[in-house]
């Protein structure tokens, strides 16, 4: 696994060109996306294990904050898949991390063009979770990871409070 340091051209409402910096790791499941290192830093450090979880992660070699995050987030979205009894093949989608709560409610406007208050969540027409650096806490972390496996598993979604079932029902039982 090796960090991915993405340098992308954006073009702003006058014309100008303007360079913008990202970062990428890839998982085994998903393609993390972060913008500043320190956001991944505080994303993993909010992400914290204990139990059967951590023991899993230590089974990789975490040496680096970006192997502990790639490490976690497999382990927690192999456990989902067992949760829901659901194992979608091939399961591949992203996250992106972002400095803070205001980034993912205006995240949230671009894409759906509604005013929100969330810390986290998942654009199925992205198959992208969205999470914010200081509220990267298991729970958090799993319910959205739900949604994937839900999403990516089925042909049809399942209607919205029913994927929102699921979703809680892998947040509730993910250190079972």
């Amino acid at each position: 696994m090796a960090t991915v340091l993405l340098i992308v051209v954006v073009m702003q409402a006058d014309g100008l060109l303007s360079p913008c910096t990202a970062y990428e790791l890839r998982s085994k499941y998903a393609t993390i996306i972060y913008d500043n290192p320190e956001d991944l830093r505080r994303y993993n450090k909010e992400l914290y294990l204990a139990g059967r979880l951590r023991s899993q992660v230590r089974q990789y070699k975490t040496d680096t904050v970006e192997q502990e995050v790639v490490a976690k987030i497999d382990v927690i979205t192999e456990k989902a898949m067992r949760v829901l009894d659901m194992y979608p093949r091939p399961l591949n989608y992203s996250i992106k991390i972002l400095p803070g709560r205001d980034e993912v409610a205006h995240a949230f406007k671009e894409i759906y063009n509604v005013n929100v208050d969330y810390i986290a969540f998942y654009s199925p027409r992205l198959n992208r979770v969205f999470y914010s650096s200081n509220n990267g806490r298991l729970r958090v972390t799993c319910h959205e990871i739900g949604h994937v496996v839900v999403e990516n598993y089925f042909k049809i979604s399942p209607p919205q409070r029913i994927h929102e079932l699921m979703a809680q029902y892998v947040e509730k039982h993910i250190n079972d």
